[in-house]
């Protein structure tokens, strides 16, 4: 009972935060609102007994792609029009959106759901992540770290531009 009411307290600060994120009128704090949500994400990994995960969503999701984001927003100072005007002119396009994909997204989970086995199977151990981590997905885990790298030696470029 007490990891339920763990659980919907944590998904209720993603939730939160997500939405602070998304009408937050400051870069900064967005991408602050993000990392609270990436690292309530790494709460929800921990209630699964999947400690390695949540050491993983802390390092890199929060971790990394937080502080990148924290040195483009930073560097480049992207400058937007008066807010009120930009948010009147895409608040029909966002409404449309947020249906066009929720619709879909939510006859997917309701499938999903329907389909999850009943049964708790056992969980693999770090071994095994760490072999498909370093195996059959090590292209795709290095190719993060330099999408990385050049989203911030793209920000450097732009703001040293800039001056």
């Amino acid at each position: 009972m007490t990891g339920l009411v763990v659980f919907f307290a944590v998904a209720g600060v993603i939730v939160a935060s997500s939405v602070a994120m998304l009408v937050s009128r400051d870069f900064v704090r967005s991408v602050l609102f993000l990392l609270l949500a990436l690292c309530s994400f790494s709460a929800l990994y921990a209630l699964l007994d999947a400690t390695f995960l949540a050491l993983l969503q802390l390092f890199l999701p929060a971790g990394a792609v937080t502080v990148v984001l924290v040195f483009v927003v930073m560097l480049t100072r992207p400058k937007v029009a008066d807010y009120r005007t930009l948010l009147q002119r895409q608040t029909l396009y966002a409404a449309a959106a947020v249906v066009a994909v929720s619709a879909p997204l939510l006859d997917a989970l309701m499938r999903m759901v329907a389909t999850l086995p009943t049964t708790v199977t056992p969980a693999a151990s770090t071994r095994d992540l760490a072999i498909a981590l370093m195996g059959p997905y090590a292209a795709p885990f290095e190719l993060a770290s330099v999408v990385l790298l050049a989203a911030l030696v793209g920000a450097i470029y732009l703001a040293r531009e800039a001056e």
